[in-house]
């Protein structure tokens, strides 16, 4: 470029701003480069690692169906839309959240590829990494609210984005069904819906903990179960639970607990119970001496004490045998009560 070219009066024509220019746009290329390395080197390894510890599809069921078992979850596992006159339900985001979580190796999200006046595009995916099966779509997301009195525009960063999270998360919602297997899908549905009319049972885990609760008033901790079991109390099996329940209540029959477990746990559970033992004689003395002043006050006491007062009151003797009659029954109904 010659310097007649060059109009030194416009700023983006001089030399020095060309040169920036070319050194920004060399500088963005190359970060682009990196960060297209970057992903190309994650989605690799994501998909060596789902291929190195594949999925369980039986624990993903049982853990998913422990999961739709909890009322607190299966409140939000469905969402409902009104929509021309009726409405429209089925799985939440949330619901199919806990599905991708149990059935492992699954990645899903939304990412803004630009932000313009009034509008975002933004790339929606799901994808089975160990089957390598993937999902995208792109959307794009207008900055308005829909009103009755029409559409309003944000002007707030935070309402765009908030709105971008909640299209996006609809969109995903179906991608990662999609891609879910059918059958997992409609058993959480009917599992959730199950609890939801309260004809589902606790899940094993809220069964532990009671169980653990009881086991303490015996001086059981739950180290001596696990070493009783072999295994933390988090991977119980139901059968196992069953034992449990055996073992409760043959300790409430009187059975030491040196039948099921070792020397060392035995003599814990006794330390245990004996501490349990002298708590409860320390506090005995105590409930006792709050109860001994209780009968002082009655009104058979104060009858008895009121009775040397009103014999010698009477100076009238013509009717002796009827006062004692009287007297007589009194004493004996209050030391029936007392």
């Amino acid at each position: 470029m010659t310097n007649e070219l060059i109009d030194q009066s416009k700023p983006n024509q001089s030399p020095a701003f060309i040169q920036q220019r070319q050194l920004s746009t060399s500088a963005n290329a190359g970060a682009v480069a990196i960060e297209q390395e970057r992903a190309v080197a994650e989605a690799q390894g994501q998909l060596v690692l789902a291929k190195k510890f594949p999925r369980d599809n039986s624990a993903s069921y049982a853990e998913l169906m422990e999961s739709c078992k909890m009322s607190s979850f299966a409140a939000v596992a469905f969402y409902s839309v009104p929509r021309g006159g009726g409405k429209i339900t089925g799985p939440s985001i949330r619901l199919a959240e806990e599905i991708a979580r149990c059935y492992g190796n699954f990645s899903y999200g939304h990412s803004e590829l630009s932000r313009s006046a009034g509008k975002s595009e933004v790339e929606v995916y799901a994808w089975d990494m160990e089957k390598n099966n993937r999902r995208i779509r792109q959307i794009t997301v207008e900055h308005v609210i829909d009103t009755r009195d029409g559409p309003k525009k944000m002007r707030d960063s935070k309402e765009v984005d908030d709105k971008i999270s909640n299209v996006a998360s609809k969109q995903v919602r179906g991608l990662m069904l999609a891609l879910m297997p059918k059958w997992m899908v409609e058993s959480a549905i009917e599992e959730c819906r199950k609890t939801l009319a309260g004809n589902n049972d606790e899940p094993i885990s809220v069964r532990v903990r009671k169980m653990t609760q009881a086991f303490a008033r015996f001086g059981v901790t739950t180290e001596h179960l696990e070493r009783h079991l072999g295994h933390k109390l988090d991977d119980v099996l139901a059968d196992e639970l069953v034992d449990l329940m055996g073992v409760f209540n043959s300790l409430k029959e009187g059975t030491p607990a040196s039948e099921f477990f070792g020397a060392q746990e035995a003599a814990e559970v006794v330390a245990n119970t004996a501490e349990a033992i002298k708590a409860t004689a320390a506090a005995a003395p105590r409930k006792a001496a709050a109860a001994k002043p209780a009968p002082e006050p009655t009104p058979a006491a104060v009858q008895q004490e009121s009775k040397p007062v009103t014999k010698p009151s009477n100076p009238v003797k013509e009717n002796p045998p009827p006062a004692p009659v009287h007297e007589q029954p009194e004493e004996d109904n209050g030391g029936d009560v007392f």
